[in-house]
């Protein structure tokens, strides 16, 4: 997993990368909250970037699929503490979701305070049901706070994806613009961001 935290000008990039789907682990979570512990001392926003072709695809399924079912509740529960944590963070939190935010990953949406996301083929959506799982209750209690009441059932219990601006109309994202508006690493972030800042 490529983790790295920068700040410039005040804010805050969080950048995270596995080479696959940023699944959702331990090691990823206590990476998270250590860069938001620093960036809560020494940045004035936080900008939370996945990479290119994805944002997060969920919890790690090799822990969620697993026998182990109290290491299953342990993980859904260090993921719905940092999602409490991102929702009631003291400083103004984006996601720039440039790329697939599914499961856990559309939580992370909700959580944030500025969702900025692709107007292209990316997908965003809670797939929970879709494969058998169930969504935990701070994900369905985000989704009813965050998300259009038209589309909940839609959303919720088809587990339906949406892309750019249907996204943006259903309620995972804020923005869904070009995609070097999103690209906050190849870019300078505080420059690209600050016309949302």
């Amino acid at each position: 997993m490529a983790f790295e935290l920068k700040i410039e000008n005040k804010v805050a990039l969080i950048t995270f990368d596995d080479g696959r789907v940023n699944a959702v682990g331990f090691s990823l979570i206590d990476a998270l909250n250590n860069a938001l512990d620093e960036a809560e001392q020494n940045a004035d926003a936080v900008v939370m970037y996945g990479g290119a072709d994805k944002f997060c695809g969920g919890f790690d399924l090799s822990v969620m699929k697993a026998e182990d079912k109290t290491e299953q509740v342990k993980l859904v529960q260090a993921g719905a503490d940092l999602i409490v944590r991102l929702y009631g963070y003291p400083k103004p939190l984006i996601v720039a979701a440039e790329g697939h935010s599914i499961a856990l990953g559309a939580i992370f949406l909700m959580a944030a305070d500025l969702r900025i996301g692709k107007d292209g083929d990316t997908k965003y959506g809670l797939t929970e049901t879709a494969i058998g799982m169930v969504l935990p209750a701070f994900g369905m209690e985000l989704a009813k706070s965050r998300l259009a009441p038209t589309s909940l059932t839609e959303a919720l219990l088809f587990s339906r994806v949406y892309q750019g601006k249907d996204a943006v109309k259903v309620g995972y994202l804020d923005a869904a613009v070009p995609q070097e508006q999103v690209d906050v690493v190849n870019q300078n972030h505080t420059t690209q961001l600050s016309r949302f800042l």
